[in-house]
């Protein structure tokens, strides 16, 4: 998969400032990011990852596969799988 170059003003801002900037960051964002400022973004109400996934990228698979990981390791995972291989 191409990594796609994004408008700044779609970058993911996590709740603890980190600033991804493109799909290929994730994976390690993720790896990096606390328990907390994870759940900040994903808990049983929203993913807010697969909300960016699926709208600024426009992959609905990726979005699909990881729209119920709760664990941040398994979405680094199925993130850096999809994009690297």
């Amino acid at each position: 998969m191409q990594i796609v170059n994004i408008p700044v003003e779609k970058y993911f801002y996590t709740k603890d400032g980190t600033v991804i900037k493109h799909l290929g960051e994730l994976p390690e964002a993720l790896r990096n990011m606390s328990p907390e400022t994870f759940a900040h973004h994903v808990d049983e109400y929203k993913n807010d990852f697969h909300d960016w996934i699926k709208d600024v990228f426009e992959l609905s698979t990726l979005a699909r596969k990881i729209r119920n990981i709760k664990r941040k390791e398994d979405m680094a995972k199925h993130v850096f799988i999809e994009i690297f291989s």
